[in-house]
């Protein structure tokens, strides 16, 4: 069994090192377990590129008109490390309530549906890769400068969201906070032990199925059942007071118990989520749906595209535009 590692921040830095230390952790308590990782800032994606082979027999971006620059493209090798991999656990510094920038561009150019496995083995089964259907668990990490939680909101249903295509069941995860020295993890032992707590939960549910491996990390009362965050909209158009899940979308009601305090009550099986393989095939299905919608009406698309073409408003002329262009 192997876990991979993606580390999201700067060289040597909080993230680094708690990834670091959950991932000895993992192989301290199992020796036939293997791990590697990979700096996710430091890896090349050129401009604009053109869609990878999908591994789910089909890719909807793979229709569209794309130029790609001569940057070295390291978009394949990611995606065969995360394909080969039975676990992942993603360490991340968070920008702005929200994981560091650099893994969102990773995963919007090889996740969503290109590592679908919904998509795959709905409408093209025997051209699925079956890398993707294998057992495979995930951990999240986020750090940050912030002593008060308020400014991580969106770093861990963020994760949840670039990972979710993967149909891999995420076992743990934390926010490590008052880190605003790059490194200043190191004086905080409590948070290094919490790593490898995680990583030691990873490898205890190594090879379990989606349903049979179990959540092993901390959760506040009223969270979600799928993804394990308390992140709340109201949904009133639903009927009196119904919720969802801001992270997944799974559903609920509002409720006052015996104490007096509100807490929500969520589906226990939810086609909402989209974290459940309900949830997942639903979204297949409407995507699906659409494109078979707009289908008869291509001639009147292209129609319009060209109409707008036409439309000129000054656009900036970036330098290395300016570089390509000469």
């Amino acid at each position: 069994m192997h876990i991979l590692g993606l580390a999201n921040g700067t060289p040597s830095g909080n993230s680094e090192i708690l990834l670091k230390a959950a991932l000895t952790a993992a192989t301290e308590s199992d020796s036939s377990i293997t791990t590697s990782w990979i700096h996710v800032p430091s890896i090349s994606i050129p401009t604009n590129p053109a869609p990878l082979d999908s591994p789910v027999g089909f890719d909807l971006a793979s229709k569209l008109n794309v130029a790609s620059n001569n940057a070295p493209d390291d978009r394949a090798a990611v995606r065969e490390a995360i394909l080969n991999a039975d676990a992942i656990i993603v360490s991340t510094p968070t920008y702005s309530h929200q994981p560091l920038g650099t893994l969102k561009l990773l995963m919007d150019r090889i996740g969503g549906p290109s590592l679908d496995v919904t998509f795959g083995k709905t409408f093209n089964p025997d051209k699925l890769d079956p890398r993707l259907s294998k057992p495979r668990v995930l951990g999240f990490i986020a750090v940050g400068g912030s002593s008060t939680p308020d400014q991580f909101t969106m770093v861990l249903p963020t994760l949840h969201l670039l990972f979710y295509a993967l149909h891999a069941k995420v076992v743990d995860q934390f926010i490590g906070q008052d880190l605003g020295s790059s490194g200043a993890v190191c004086l905080h032992a409590d948070l290094i032990a919490r790593a490898q707590r995680m990583g030691k939960n990873l490898a205890s549910q190594l090879g379990n199925s989606y349903d049979d491996a179990r959540y092993l990390g901390d959760e506040e009362d009223g969270a979600c059942p799928h993804c394990h965050l308390a992140k709340i909209e109201l949904l009133l158009e639903h009927g009196k007071n119904a919720i969802g899940c801001t992270t997944c979308g799974t559903r609920g009601h509002l409720t006052v118990n015996e104490h007096g305090n509100i807490l929500p009550v969520w589906e226990q099986e939810s086609m909402w989520s989209c974290l459940t393989w309900a949830g997942k095939l639903q979204h297949a299905k409407d995507i699906v749906s659409w494109a078979k919608r707009d289908e008869p009406r291509k001639a009147d698309i292209k129609e319009g595209q060209e109409r707008w073409k036409q439309v000129i408003v000054q656009q900036i002329t970036l330098p290395s535009q300016k570089i390509s262009q000469s």
